[in-house]
């Protein structure tokens, strides 16, 4: 593993850094864990190949993630992995995050956040849609919480995602980000909930480089979607056992109070 030159622990979760960074203003975190359609993790995957970030750390789960390390160059990384350009600060998972540990990283993910005096989580997630091969292009919505991140998203042009029901670690940020007075943003895009879904990615990505003014090129990954979907097929097998176990059918389900 690179060296360490500092750590932070959060009750079962470690921030692990490499190197002593800062994340330049308006900073962003964003998040592209295993979902429906994968499209978090195509999502930051495609946004590391583009802007070429430099890894700067990773996050370890004590005793709740599976025993997972990634090998890279003959040394171990931890499976969710830190990368940083400039003014965006990137977390990607090379694994599903068990509904174990999705409590305790998604406090920690608040807590380094608060701490990093970050300005925006920015979660980017798929919501399985039963019509989304009828309808083409997939749609984007926005969840948000805090005074700023509404005032940057009324301005994107997409819909709220206007009643449903979210689970997992976006959820829980997006529940708990008032109490850590954060601006969080949800971008939510219609995807297949159990095959890799790369232009339901692409979408998002477009919509992020909106948020953000960062021009994000997504004709490769919309070039190379079934290589990618080919590439993907076993960690969205994984992911969707995962899913299952906790609940993500019900996404997208209407509340069953009427107001």
């Amino acid at each position: 593993m690179p060296r360490i030159v500092r750590e932070d622990y959060y009750e079962g979760v470690t921030f692990l850094e490499y190197e002593e960074f800062e994340v330049k203003e308006p900073s962003f975190f964003v998040i592209g864990l295993p979902d429906a359609g994968l499209v978090g993790s195509i999502s930051v995957g495609h946004m590391i190949r583009e802007l070429k970030p430099r890894e700067v750390g990773g996050i370890d789960i004590e005793r709740l993630m599976p025993p997972i390390v990634l090998v890279k160059q003959g040394e171990p990384r931890p499976p969710l992995r830190l990368f940083l350009k400039d003014n965006i600060l990137i977390l990607s998972s090379e694994a599903p995050i068990p509904p174990s540990s999705i409590y305790p990283l998604s406090h920690a993910i608040l807590e380094y956040t608060a701490k990093r005096r970050i300005d925006y989580i920015v979660s980017l997630t798929g919501v399985g849609s039963p019509s989304r091969i009828k309808n083409g292009q997939p749609r984007v919505f926005w969840s948000a919480n805090g005074r700023r991140a509404l005032e940057e998203v009324a301005r994107l042009g997409i819909p709220a995602f206007d009643e449903g029901i979210l689970i997992g670690p976006y959820a829980i940020i997006l529940k708990e980000a008032n109490r850590f007075l954060a601006n969080n943003i949800v971008l939510l895009v219609e995807s297949f909930p159990d095959l890799p879904d790369p232009e339901a990615a692409a979408e998002v990505i477009k919509v992020f480089s909106k948020l953000t003014g960062i021009g994000i090129d997504v004709s490769k990954l919309l070039e190379e979607a079934e290589m990618i979907r080919l590439k993907t097929k076993e960690l969205m097998r994984h992911t969707a056992r995962v899913m299952n176990q906790m609940g993500k059918s019900m996404e997208m389900q209407p509340s069953l109070l009427y107001t």
